[in-house]
């Protein structure tokens, strides 16, 4: 009996995967890829801004390496097109002229929401992504 047991111990680890499956690594899944930019919020400071549709918007790749690329500059006058993500804290950041830029993002019905994460709009501001390559 106890060797049966023992078998069954074994056995059991054994087929356990040693792969994360938790939620950054779905969350991982989901955000890599292309996305394209194809509205914009902007606030002009009464509370009437709305999401305004873009045309031909930038291309965001997000890959499983933690690193994002950006069809134009994250950075204003400098051509910086590669940042960091972070899952857990669903963050980009960039070095900007010996700064961090940092952005916040979150995953909501499809589409990808990017915001500045230090206050960079005094009224609301983001980007709305949706995908269009995994």
């Amino acid at each position: 009996m106890r060797n049966l047991l023992l078998i069954f111990f074994f056995a059991t680890i054994a087929s356990c995967s040693t792969t994360l499956s938790g939620p950054a690594n779905l969350e991982t899944k989901e955000i890599t890829g292309k996305w394209q930019l194809t509205e914009t919020l902007a606030d002009p400071g009464d509370g009437s801004g709305s999401w305004r549709t873009v045309e031909n918007g930038r291309v965001l790749e997000f890959g499983e390496d933690g690193m994002v690329f950006s069809s134009t500059s994250f950075c204003n006058g400098e051509e910086i097109n590669e940042a960091a993500y972070e899952v857990s804290e669903k963050m980009i950041s960039s070095n900007c002229a010996d700064k961090i830029f940092t952005l916040r993002y979150e995953l909501k019905e499809g589409s990808l929401f990017v915001y500045p994460h230090n206050p960079a709009c005094i009224e609301a501001c983001g980007s709305k992504y949706r995908k269009i390559e995994d």
